[in-house]
């Protein structure tokens, strides 16, 4: 990644994983006065099977495909099946009323790492070893410090999550492989962020992309074992309205998300160079 896009690895930490997700809902009537058929029709509104509120969360994990997702009454739901199946299988991660987020999963090794925005306001944390249904959960950050979907990766023997904190900051966890103990940074300020992150690690640097003040899209990286982040704007104000998806790319770093009058923005930049160069998809 760029040393200007290449922001730096930091040592995060990495849990136990495994399996596949999803589920959710949504839901609205209106009601007619004395009508058979009004009636009929609300009832039948009524019934109305749940639909997804979040967006699920999803990779391949050897010879199986895995889903996280937020599902009814706030829980977190996993799927996994195994590629060639259309059998999936449900291992519910949290209960009623823990998850507020869509969520973030990485695998690691033999095991699969899960992050998500938790009840009030919190960042919550599961890991399970593949080939097990046992998820064990961690709270990385407590009450009112989580308002955004989590990003994590991986890097090295570390996990990384970054998310939207209180008054609008960007906030950054890692923790060592093995241990229960996440270390907070903070990397934008009061007022400087706007929704979720997306995160890349790159070599020795990690990078995070977010929708910044006044519709901005601003750009942060840092080397690994450092606590020192970059800011870098890679497009001004009035050019982005959505949280942005990031990768990086052999010797450059990838962003896109949406512009002004609904357009598809793309942006990239060479590693080690703060010049960002602007393109509509």
């Amino acid at each position: 990644m760029n040393d200007s896009q290449v922001p730096g690895g930091w040592p995060a930490r990495l849990r136990l994983r495994r399996g596949p997700e999803s589920a959710r809902r949504s839901g609205r009537i209106a009601s007619v006065a004395f009508s058979a058929v009004a009636a009929l029709a609300l009832a039948a509104a009524a019934a109305a099977p749940a639909v997804a509120g979040t967006t699920p969360s999803m990779m391949t994990n050897g010879n199986d495909v895995n889903i996280a997702i937020q599902g009814p009454n706030d829980t977190l739901d996993f799927y996994w099946a195994v590629n060639g199946s259309s059998t999936w299988h449900l291992e519910q991660i949290a209960g009623t009323g823990t998850t507020y987020s869509a969520p973030s999963m990485t695998n690691d090794g033999n095991s699969v790492n899960i992050a998500a925005e938790g009840a009030s306001n919190r960042l919550e944390f599961y890991w399970a070893v593949n080939g097990t249904t046992t998820w064990h959960p961690e709270q990385v950050a407590g009450t009112s410090t989580t308002y955004s979907a989590p990003s994590m990766t991986t890097d090295g023997n570390d996990v990384n999550i970054a998310a939207e904190g209180a008054s609008n900051r960007l906030k950054f966890y890692w923790a060592v492989n093995g241990t229960t103990t996440w270390h907070p940074e903070q990397i934008a300020g009061t007022s400087t962020t706007y929704s979720a992150p997306s995160m890349t690690t790159d070599g020795n640097s990690v990078n995070i992309a977010a929708e910044g003040a006044s519709n901005r899209l601003k750009f942060y990286w840092a080397v690994n074992g450092t606590t020192t982040w970059h800011p870098e704007q890679v497009a001004g104000t009035g050019t982005t309205y959505s949280a942005p998806s990031m990768t990086n790319d052999g010797n450059s770093v990838n962003i896109t998300a949406r512009g002004a009058g609904q357009s598809l923005r793309f942006y990239w930049a060479v590693n080690g160079s703060p010049t960002w160069h602007g393109e509509q998809v």
